[in-house]
């Protein structure tokens, strides 16, 4: 593997090249002011390196640990479409809600089964998936090994069939990559999903109910329920253009914050629309009691335009590419913190794996 000099490196081997004629004292000076600064880049690369991932199929699902800790599971055989269930934030804080996968956990509201932890979905061609009444998600190749060298130990990457329960008629296929990382203070899921239109043209029809989804944990709701057991709420939103509470349905905004306490420990979550996206910044289906979903598609919902304004038609064979973030904070964070995430992630360069050829 060859070698490459950091920018920090260079300084000091420049620094070396012309220490011939130089005063000792001034040598000196050089030197230690380059060890200096490749220390610093260490340090600054353990820090922002984060903690190592770890992957592992079990055939139902893929569990994805930080260090020693479960993050999340990618579950592909469980329900009517993949899912990822648990997830925990920083401090192992659960992040989403248990229902419908948990029945027994106290403080849950038991409304929308098809609110399933964070998953994607959507009406298609006129085939209601998301709320799994006319359509199904089957997953039919799970990747965890890439090539590359380093090999990249924190992707994951599935090939799904959208079929109608109805007949089974195949509608599309998607092939959806994450990528999983973190800290001690806040971890990430990357999200890039391929649509593509394998059997014929398709349509993702003008409507809220979509696309790609998170329903919080309770705690996190801006409004309490108490005849659906949720006695007591703690959260507060805020998109990118300073819209906050319940009047962020709806709007345009680069990113979405939900933050408060959740089981008595401060605790954020926020979702990032890539600039590259259909539609960016898109809108937002996201509601008081925790479902915030990133959606490009519902135009006449959101934006008051004719019905049919949002739908987008993919031909036979070709493709949409969306990207998404959702990150996860330890305590509460600030909009310029948040802003900074996103510009992070907004100007980052992704690389999709390559198959492995073991």
């Amino acid at each position: 593997m060859p070698f490459h000099f950091s920018p920090h490196a260079i300084q000091v081997k420049n620094c070396l090249h012309f220490f011939r004629g130089l005063p000792v004292r001034s040598f000196l000076g050089c030197l230690i002011a380059g060890v200096v600064l490749v220390g610093s880049a260490h340090a600054e690369n353990a820090a922002t390196d984060g903690m190592p991932v770890t992957l592992k199929d079990t055939g139902k699902q893929v569990t994805v640990k930080l260090g020693e800790e479960l993050f999340t599971s990618f579950d592909y055989r469980g329900y009517n479409k993949p899912i990822l269930y648990p997830i925990f934030g920083p401090g192992q804080i659960g992040m989403t809600r248990n229902w419908p996968m948990k029945e027994d956990v106290e403080g849950e509201a038991h409304d929308h089964p098809h609110h399933k932890s964070m998953w994607i979905s959507h009406e298609i061609s006129g085939v209601d998936f998301w709320g799994e009444s006319g359509g199904k998600v089957i997953t039919e190749k799970v990747e965890t090994e890439f090539s590359g060298d380093p090999k990249p130990a924190n992707v994951l990457r599935a090939t799904s069939v959208w079929r109608t329960k109805d007949g089974d008629k195949p509608l599309l296929t998607d092939q959806t990559t994450y990528w999983f990382g973190g800290s001690e203070k806040s971890r990430w899921i990357d999200c890039l999903v391929e649509f593509r239109a394998s059997y014929g043209d398709i349509q993702f029809d003008d409507t809220k109910e979509g696309l790609f989804a998170i329903r919080t944990h309770p705690d996190l709701r801006l409004t309490s329920a108490p005849k659906r057991g949720v006695e007591e709420v703690f959260g507060s939103a805020v998109n990118s253009e300073g819209v906050t509470g319940k009047a962020i349905w709806g709007k345009q905004a680069r990113w979405l914050l939900y933050k408060g306490t959740v089981d008595g420990k401060p605790m954020s979550i926020a979702m990032y629309d890539h600039p590259e996206n259909l539609r960016h910044p898109t809108t937002w289906h996201a509601r008081d009691y925790g479902l915030v979903t990133a959606n490009p598609f519902g135009m006449h919902h959101f934006l008051k335009k004719e019905k049919g304004a949002g739908a987008f038609k993919i031909a036979k064979n070709d493709q949409l590419k969306l990207r998404y973030r959702v990150e996860f904070f330890r305590g509460e964070v600030s909009t310029s913190d948040v802003e900074a995430s996103y510009q992070r992630f907004a100007n980052k360069q992704l690389t999709e794996p390559v198959a492995s050829a073991d």
